[in-house]
């Protein structure tokens, strides 16, 4: 099944905060395994080319943002959209939930 990503609030649709689609639900991504790697597949599927960054996993934009959807990913960065990765769905422990 498809792993719809988007980014959203930035000025494009290739700048912002991540956003996922699981199980019907838009949430953040506040994931264990999130690196640079990941956010390669993220752009080829949105057709954004290469990051120039990599949100930091658990920031507090992810915080402050929609429920963290994704517990872990795990991307070679050659995969070709976000589902071919592996994704551990749930709410990370490691989420900062307050302010």
């Amino acid at each position: 099944t498809a792993v719809p990503g988007r980014l959203w609030g930035g000025r494009s649709q290739c700048a912002g905060r991540l956003e996922v689609l699981v199980a019907g639900t838009w949430g953040s991504v506040c994931a264990e395994g999130w690196d640079l790697a990941a956010a390669r597949v993220l752009c080829r599927q949105l057709g954004c080319g290469r990051p120039r960054r990599v949100p930091a996993p658990c920031g507090p934009a992810a915080a402050d943002a929609s429920p963290a959807v994704l517990q872990r990913v795990q991307c070679t960065g050659q995969e070709p959209a976000l589902e071919h990765c592996i994704l551990q769905p749930g709410h990370p422990s490691s989420c900062p939930t307050d302010r």
